[in-house]
């Protein structure tokens, strides 16, 4: 099976429409939510979370399958999902960017291929990868997991009794959430998750650079002030990145998103003199005029890169 294909494991066929739901698979919680399709347009079906005990899943690596796999057959039997697309941990993925023909998609993959093992510490055998074309450039932003991981994750979802449509990596299903559709900015993403917070430069649609923050939500409540310090500290080395790697692009706006990020002045503290906002994270499935999500507005915020997965795709 080829790299590309296995990130879209076995896609139904679009007569079936077979549903699916958008699994979050974090450190900390399991976010998982599916949407209807209704008159007004997209409206939420199913949604739920759980929590994960410490060291189930650590810095992205499964440690517990056995409990992992119990947890999420609790969530799939209360939810009566069947079908999933699945994130895959960031910290575990390896993102460069590199020049591709003007040729059919098959032939890019194919060029993608063949520079992994000058790119990425591991061999084209043992990874997974996808891509996605940078607009207005012959460029790629190409993401790769060790296969490895990929086969982990799948395993405990199968038992589960989980059908996995694909998987993808969370800050490419965070951005299909918090950035509109035909944006052309570039844009900074920080995801605030419990022990853990995500970077990610976003070109246009299209994730570029990604960063993890070993710090989240509890260092926050516990000590706001250290957060503060070093999340502008890491906010500040990633301009000073995209300064001398961004092609001349520069960063619009940064956006926040997590349950944690609506902290008390948190997000004003922590910018590096650039305009900064709350993530709106319904954006690009319906309008607030139309339908009033079950979820409240703060809960949602962690729901974000779940909103992402399950949101259709062309």
């Amino acid at each position: 099976m080829s790299s590309q294909t296995f990130f879209k494991l076995f896609p139904p066929p679009k007569f079936l429409d077979m549903p699916y739901a958008g699994l979050d698979i974090s450190d900390d919680a399991i976010h998982c939510l599916e949407y209807s399709h209704t008159f007004h347009g997209l409206s939420i079906h199913r949604y739920g979370m759980k929590e994960l005990p410490s060291g189930v899943i650590v810095g992205g690596e499964i440690e517990d399958k056995k409990i992992l796999s119990e947890i999420i057959t609790s969530l799939v039997k209360e939810l009566k999902i069947y079908s999933v697309k699945v994130s895959l941990p960031e910290e575990k993925i390896y993102l460069f960017k590199t020049d591709v023909p003007n040729a059919s998609e098959e032939e890019i993959r194919q060029n993608v291929e063949f520079k992994l093992e000058e790119n990425v510490p591991i061999s084209p055998a043992e990874s997974i990868f996808f891509f996605d074309l940078i607009p207005n450039s012959l460029s790629a932003s190409v993401s790769v997991a060790p296969r490895e991981l990929v086969m982990s994750y799948l395993e405990v979802l199968k038992s589960a009794g989980l059908t996995v449509v694909s998987f993808e990596a969370q800050p490419r299903a965070i951005t299909r959430s918090l950035i509109s559709h035909g944006s052309t900015e570039t844009q900074i993403i920080v995801h605030i998750m419990n022990q853990k917070t995500g970077i990610y430069v976003i070109c246009g649609e299209v994730v570029c650079f990604t960063s993890t923050v070993v710090l989240g939500k509890e260092t926050l409540l516990s000590n706001s002030k250290t957060f503060i310090e070093e999340l502008k500290k890491h906010l500040v080395q990633v301009l000073s990145y995209w300064v001398l790697h961004g092609q001349g692009t520069k960063i619009s706006h940064i956006i926040f998103s997590g349950y944690a990020s609506l902290t008390n002045s948190l997000v004003e503290h922590c910018s590096p003199d650039i305009p900064v906002e709350i993530g709106k994270v319904w954006q690009n499935a319906f309008s607030h005029e139309n339908y009033i999500p079950p979820i409240s507005y703060e809960d949602s915020l962690d729901y974000a890169v779940a909103i992402g997965l399950a949101m259709p795709t062309t």
